[in-house]
């Protein structure tokens, strides 16, 4: 997966929003799709301003910036397939006690240790 210059060097707000603002459009820091503003942009019948439908494209083509940085090459992320998984899960809103029960593993004081484990991780890692 190629990320882009823009990927790298965007701020941590505009990462999570998936896109950055030029003078004259919006990038998608996904995968470089450019719309100008100014322009009506028709999804599915409806007529769009250009920064909506750029929210619009990240939701169809790329679920949704989570996902897009969950899905990364564990070599970028410095994630274990482990932590991956409790990443989604937390993402998900699940509780403690369901991430224990969905993965079946230790208590939920030990989810609780896994969840402040990748908070000291956020603090490290741009991304995350």
């Amino acid at each position: 997966m190629d990320i882009s210059e823009n990927f790298w060097n965007s701020s941590l707000e505009e990462l999570k929003q998936g896109y950055i603002q030029e003078h004259d459009s919006y990038i998608c820091l996904l995968c470089g799709k450019k719309v100008e503003k100014g322009v009506v942009y028709p999804q599915e019948g409806v007529l769009y301003e250009a920064e909506r439908y750029m929210r619009i494209h990240i939701e169809g083509t790329h679920q949704s910036v989570f996902d897009y940085l969950i899905g990364l090459d564990k070599k970028l992320t410095g994630l274990t397939d482990h932590q991956n998984l409790l990443l989604r899960l937390f993402y998900q809103g699940k509780s403690d006690k369901e991430v224990q029960a969905k993965m079946g593993i230790g208590s939920t004081s030990t989810i609780r240790h896994h969840r402040f484990a990748l908070k000291e991780k956020n603090d490290k890692l741009r991304l995350f």
